[in-house]
């Protein structure tokens, strides 16, 4: 086995041995390619026509009013209450003097105020139920006599005895009383008669001396007063208002009219003219 890898091997040393062929290089030329131009393309621009949604109306809802029935209270009578009068003598106050004050005038200057513009707001018309007024009860009046003390008036004539008296009676005005008074310079008397509200006649009987006022107070009848009558009150029948709902007229629509714009046509290229123009040189004369 030894021998024939031998015998290979030697073989193959012994064999020609042939040098590698030298090959120049050719050189190619590059082709010259004429550029190409391309028209720049034109396109329009695409138009979306508006879309349009009518408003939508919503009719206005009346809500009747509603009725409530007034409440009648019956007026409460109170008897007037009767106050013995009290005399008080008059107190001298004398008057203050305030110095009057002076206030400069101030000057304000005039403001000026653009005028506004207020849309017109419609309103709706208002209905008000009619208002019930409960009748007004006026009680009588009563004004106790007023006493007066006498003026001490001084004089240079000695006191003198005086008696008077008078009596009134006006069925209109429902005055009804009598005074008589009577002096000796030493001693006042008197008496005055009253007819009270209350249907009672009051007699006061009274006298003056040094010793002071005494006065004797009386009664004649019986107080009455008037018997409480419910007033028949009947509520007024209310009927509700008819109520017609405004007519509405929806806003006539119209479509707006579409007209396409117009563009102008594609511009024509035009490849640019080369001219090559050669100048001979001008000849000069040799010296």
């Amino acid at each position: 086995m030894k021998f024939f890898i031998l015998a290979a091997l030697f073989a193959i040393t012994s064999a020609e041995y042939t040098a590698p062929k030298y090959v120049p290089p050719k050189y190619v030329a590059p082709k010259y390619e004429e550029p190409k131009y391309e028209a720049p393309k034109y396109e329009a621009p695409k138009y979306e026509e508006p879309k349009y949604e009518a408003p939508e109306y919503e009719a206005p809802k009346y809500v009747a009013p509603k009725y409530e029935e007034p409440k009648y209270e019956a007026p409460k009578y109170v008897a007037p209450k009767y106050e013995e009068p009290k005399y008080e003598a008059p107190k001298y106050v004398a008057p203050k003097y305030e110095e009057p004050k002076y206030d400069a005038p101030k000057y304000v200057a005039p403001k000026y105020v653009a005028p506004k513009y207020e849309a017109p707001k419609y309103e709706a018309p208002k209905y008000e139920a009619p208002k019930y007024e409960a009748p007004k009860y006026e009680a009588p009046k009563y004004e106790s006599p007023k006493y007066e003390a006498p003026s001490k008036v001084r004089s240079s004539q000695a006191p003198q005895p005086y008696s008077f008296g008078y009596d009134v009676q006006d069925k209109e005005s429902y005055n009804d009383f009598e005074h008589n008074e009577k002096s000796d310079y030493n001693v006042v008397t008197g008496s005055y008669r009253v007819a009270l509200p209350d249907g009672r006649t009051q007699i006061v009987t009274y006298k003056a001396d040094a010793y002071g006022y005494t006065a004797d107070v009386k009664y004649e009848g019986e107080a009455k007063y008037p018997e409480y009558k419910e007033s028949q009150y009947k509520a007024a029948t209310y009927s509700a208002p008819a109520y017609t709902a405004p007519a509405y007229t929806a806003p006539a629509y119209k479509e707006p009219e579409y007209k396409a714009p117009t563009y102008p046509t594609t511009p024509a290229y035009k490849a640019p003219a080369y001219t090559t123009t050669y100048k001979t040189p001008v000849a000069y004369a040799k010296y």
